[in-house]
């Protein structure tokens, strides 16, 4: 029994030191944001040269810049670019957390609340310039036009799922965290010493096997060390939560346009003016098995106001037309491809006409976003729709939120 006593001294004294040692400050979980997409810009749907109508701010990027060339044209460089700012990455907080982020919040009955309008800080603006503004099929002189806009979430309602779904991988996380702090503070040794102290002392072990215990302990709780902070690590399905699509999202946007006949500074004319809101609700599929897996069905839909000035009549004279556009888009989207077909109605001054083509995207890189569009544009005349889109994140720093350890 003496012999069982000075062992566990010596035991306690060493693991004692290595604890004093140890670096027991638990760290935070960074998550890294999933980059979903980099979409056109307000100023370049307004132009009318953007692959799809009905987008919605998607990207995590501070800095976006947007080429798009048109097939009918086909003068080998991109006709159409476009630079969007969002303020809110550029100058994001530091400390963020993942559930503040999800815009969800404990209340003092310990129920999290959602902050619908949690992403209106998120607005971006956006610069467009066409190197030509097709205006009549049979003119064949230069119109450079310019657009401004402005583009934002106005609310955001997660599904319910979604939200417990969020606050468990939250809540898991975080008690790995404490499992992980009280094995660097070696409290989580202490209580193991001290079963086997006890279990040694009333004769429930013998002294071999004491000796056998107290050898196995630091190689076990290293083993379950290293499990824990491996799980509290994988954070993949997390990001998926984050970013799921919504029950109901509805995003604003408005932007002004000018541009310059016969490329003259002196020929400026009003382009357009526009208002418009854009709805999205959807499915997702993604599961925990395979988080790397991007699989979405979203749909959307749009409402908006359009005064446009760049309408030409017989006598090659600018005039002004009110439309009202109504429609709606289907969207899959599975791992780096998306497809999808839009429909949007319009209702103006002097005709009713529609909109109608199908998009294919593929997600090159978090950076690097690409899109291809064909259908029939508004209008009986020159309405083919032919354009393929770049969308390049210039910022190089991935945003990231982070699961803060228990207290």
């Amino acid at each position: 029994m003496k012999k069982i006593f000075l062992m566990l001294l010596t035991f306690i004294a060493i693991h004692g030191y290595k604890s004093q040692n140890k670096d027991n400050e638990v760290k935070k979980i960074d998550v890294e944001l999933k980059e979903l997409a980099i979409s056109s810009p307000a100023s370049i749907i307004l132009l009318g040269i953007s692959p799809s109508e009905l987008e919605t701010p998607k990207s995590k990027k501070a800095i976006a810049l947007s080429l798009v060339n048109s097939f009918k044209k086909n003068e080998g460089i991109p006709d159409t670019y476009a630079f969007e700012i969002t303020p809110y990455w550029l100058l994001r907080p530091k400390e963020m957390t993942s559930l503040k982020y999800a815009g969800l919040k404990e209340d003092k009955e310990k129920i999290y609340k959602q902050n619908i309008f949690n992403e209106l800080n998120r607005a971006s603006f956006s610069l467009g310039f066409v190197r030509d503004l097709t205006l009549n099929s049979e003119d064949d002189i230069k119109n450079p036009a310019f657009a401004l806009s402005v583009r934002g979430t106005l609310i955001k309602i997660r599904t319910q799922d979604n939200i417990k779904r969020i606050i468990k991988e939250d809540s898991a996380k975080k008690a790995q965290l404490k499992l992980i702090s009280r094995y660097l503070s070696g409290e989580e040794e202490k209580e193991e010493i001290q079963k086997i102290e006890n279990k040694c002392k009333d004769g429930t072990l013998t002294p071999i096997e004491c000796e056998k215990e107290l050898a196995a302990i630091s190689m076990k709780l290293l083993k379950k060390y290293e499990e824990n902070n491996k799980e509290a690590n994988d954070v993949d399905y997390y990001k998926n939560l984050l970013e799921a699509s919504p029950l109901l999202a509805v995003d604003f946007a408005g932007g002004y346009s000018t541009f310059f006949s016969d490329n003259k500074f002196s020929s400026n004319h009003f382009g357009k003016l526009g208002f418009w809101l854009t709805l999205n609700s959807g499915i997702d599929f993604t599961n925990k098995k395979e988080p790397e897996e991007e699989k979405k069905l979203n749909f959307y839909g749009i409402v908006r106001y359009l005064d446009d000035g760049t309408m030409v009549d017989d006598n090659q004279q600018f005039f002004r037309t009110r439309n009202y556009d109504f429609g709606g888009k289907a969207e899959l989207t599975y791992k780096r491809f998306s497809i999808s077909w839009e429909y949007i109605y319009r209702i103006n001054d002097i005709e009713n006409t529609f909109r109608s083509n199908g998009v294919l995207a593929y997600k090159v890189s978090d950076k690097i976003y690409i899109n291809a569009a064909f259908g029939k544009n508004y209008g009986e005349k020159d309405n083919l729709i032919s354009f393929l889109g770049l969308n390049w994140g210039l910022d190089s720093e991935k945003p990231s939120v982070f699961i803060e350890p228990p207290k």
